[in-house]
């Protein structure tokens, strides 16, 4: 049986050695004020065997987004982590999906089926996608954010490419999207 909702995060890997969420995600999930059992504590690949969270220079981890960039337009990256993927998608009849940077473009990569993308809500920040998924997304981008700024913005915030999940309208669209996704309680159905 699977759950009402969930919510995750999908962004590159800093350490591809590990999927642990960074103390920033986190907290930002904390900062949700979630329901026991909706957050998903960990990132994109999703596997709870990796390494848990170690801190990365900006310039490595500069440079593995970069690989990552080029890795996803590679034949066979799709489909060697599709699968991972979208069983944790299924777990829960909705997903708030928290896409950073390359995160929305790594999940329209992915291809995933149409029937999973149909109970998916991303929330991109920062997003820097050439082939976003096909399921509703909101885009939330800064002019000050040099990458993200070339695409077109649902919501504007000020923020930098780094520190958007410091941005309380970044907070504050969140927290609608978890409220319009929770199931309702009682009353009418």
């Amino acid at each position: 049986m699977s759950a009402p909702l969930q919510v995750l995060f999908c962004t590159g890997q800093s350490d591809p050695r590990s999927c642990a969420l960074s103390p920033e995600q986190q907290a930002f999930l904390d900062a949700l004020d979630l329901p026991d059992g909706v957050a998903v504590p960990m990132n994109f690949p999703y596997d709870a065997g990796l390494a848990p969270h170690r801190a990365v220079p900006l310039w490595l981890a500069s440079l593995r987004h970069l690989v990552l960039a080029v890795r996803i337009r590679l034949p066979g990256w799709a489909s060697a982590r599709r699968a991972r993927v979208e069983a944790q998608l299924r777990r829960a009849d909705r997903t708030l999906v928290l896409a950073g940077s390359i995160g929305l473009d790594l999940l329209g990569r992915l291809e995933l089926p149409a029937e999973v993308l149909a109970r998916v809500v991303v929330v991109a920040y920062g997003p820097v996608a050439t082939r976003p998924p096909a399921c509703r997304t909101v885009r939330v981008a800064s002019r000050h954010d040099w990458l993200a700024r070339w695409w077109a913005a649902d919501v504007e915030v000020e923020a930098g490419h780094l520190d958007y999940l410091a941005a309380p309208e970044l907070l504050a669209v969140c927290r609608e999207e978890v409220a319009g996704l929770l199931p309702r309680s009682g009353g009418a159905r």
